[in-house]
């Protein structure tokens, strides 16, 4: 892609200064989308039409900076961030830090300095979104359940994990996570209890509260409200409004044991 194809957004409040990077810019080969001088401004432009790249001033007029600006802009919008600032001191480079900006350019700068933070920022965000889309693609083809190998490839928390349905006993939510309990380890998920049932064959695996989701062939025992499982001797307790689904595991109702 040549540097005409790039739309860039200044946001500067000086505007002698704004008038400068517009002609460097220009000069560069570059396409200059706007000029802003407010953080609100910016980010209405930005929602408005979305440029290739942002040269975000630090320190704006009005009750918002240029790190308030990018920071709401990065929310919703995947767009490379350059601030520019006269400061070169640690506590303003710490305090840059938090909107995560791809480059940070000290004011007064050269056409040349301009460029190489532009191409390397440009080259960064391409290879960022890249390999984001790339992840997000991999994560959701890893989590689709086999039928065929009655198995499951997911991404937990430690790494990709192959798990064997008959080998799960019963997947407990905890927190913002789920566990998946298999007989001698345990493989932690990201993913909340209904999203990791999604992952299961629901004609094994039952979930029977708020919490808990049991491998039917796994139960050793019914004595509701509670649910023993085989091996690990796990004692689950049943949700009233599950307890009808136990016909699944224990025959009719009549045939469980009730010790409410």
């Amino acid at each position: 892609m040549s540097n005409k194809e790039y739309n860039i957004l200044i946001v500067e409040d000086e505007l002698l200064v704004a008038a400068d990077i517009e002609e460097s810019l220009l000069s560069l080969g570059y396409n200059v989308q706007n000029t802003i001088d407010t953080a609100k401004d910016a980010i209405a432009e930005v929602e408005k039409s979305l440029p290739d790249l942002i040269l975000m001033d630090i320190n704006l007029k009005g009750e918002a900076s240029g790190i308030d600006a990018a920071v709401e802009i990065s929310k919703n919008n995947n767009v490379p961030i350059i601030f520019l600032t006269a400061n070169s001191d640690i506590s303003t480079i710490d305090a840059a830090k938090v909107a995560l900006p791809y480059g940070y350019i000290i004011k007064p700068f050269t056409d040349k300095e301009l460029e190489t933070s532009i191409e390397i920022s440009l080259f960064k965000f391409k290879n960022d979104m890249k390999l984001k889309m790339e992840s997000e693609m991999f994560n959701n083809f890893l989590d689709i359940r086999d039928h065929d190998k009655e198995q499951l490839i997911i991404q937990s928390v430690n790494g990709l994990e192959k798990i064997n349905f008959d080998q799960v006993y019963y997947i407990e939510e905890v927190e913002d996570t789920s566990v998946i309990y298999l007989f001698d380890e345990e493989v932690v998920v990201r993913k909340s209890l209904n999203e990791v049932a999604s992952l299961f064959p629901d004609n094994i695996f039952m979930k029977v509260s708020k919490q808990f989701i049991i491998n039917k062939t796994k139960v050793f025992v019914v004595k509701y409200p509670e649910i023993i499982i085989s091996d690990k001797m796990s004692v689950i307790t049943v949700d009233g409004q599950y307890k009808h689904l136990l016909e699944d595991i224990n025959g009719e109702l009549d045939e469980i044991i009730d010790v409410e």
